[in-house]
């Protein structure tokens, strides 16, 4: 493997990392990992069916549905079978899963604070990088999946 090729690998390590440092902290306070508190965030904004979470986690629909039978156990959320088709499963936050993101949202917005202090040029930089390394992780997906043509 090329030598850039290690430094980027590197360098998404640890940024993974140090956002694990940010994150687990405040979501671990309230029982959650991580990927449950993301779910929770999904579904606080709308509902979702249980493939719809699958899409925007990223996880299998199998995965996706047992993490939510978990969070439904824990009484964050609620699973709702379709009256049309019982294969279609929505989520719904129930009043717990609403209180527990309001109390994550605002420790979270103590990190906005913190960053709406950078300087202009230096917020300008981070959302060009966030854009760039997005672009750029769906670009090698795609790769993989075979939608672009191989380099």
């Amino acid at each position: 493997m090329p030598e850039q090729d290690l430094f980027v690998l590197s360098v998404f390590q640890r940024l993974k990392g140090k956002m694990s440092q940010l994150i687990e902290p405040v979501v671990q306070a309230e029982g959650l990992t991580p990927l449950q508190c993301f779910v929770l965030a999904l579904l606080s904004k709308r509902q979702l069916t249980v493939g719809a979470l699958s899409e925007q986690t990223r996880i299998g629909q199998g995965n996706a549905s047992n993490l939510c039978k978990r969070l439904e156990q824990a009484g964050y959320l609620e699973r709702t079978r379709s009256n049309q088709d019982e294969r279609v499963v929505t989520l719904t936050l129930t009043p717990k899963g609403r209180v527990t993101m309001d109390r994550i949202r605002s420790r979270f917005d103590h990190y906005s604070q913190l960053l709406s202090q950078l300087p202009e040029s230096v917020k300008t930089d981070l959302r060009r990088g966030i854009d760039a390394a997005d672009y750029a992780m769906d670009y090698l997906q795609k790769q993989i999946e075979g939608e672009h043509p191989q380099c």
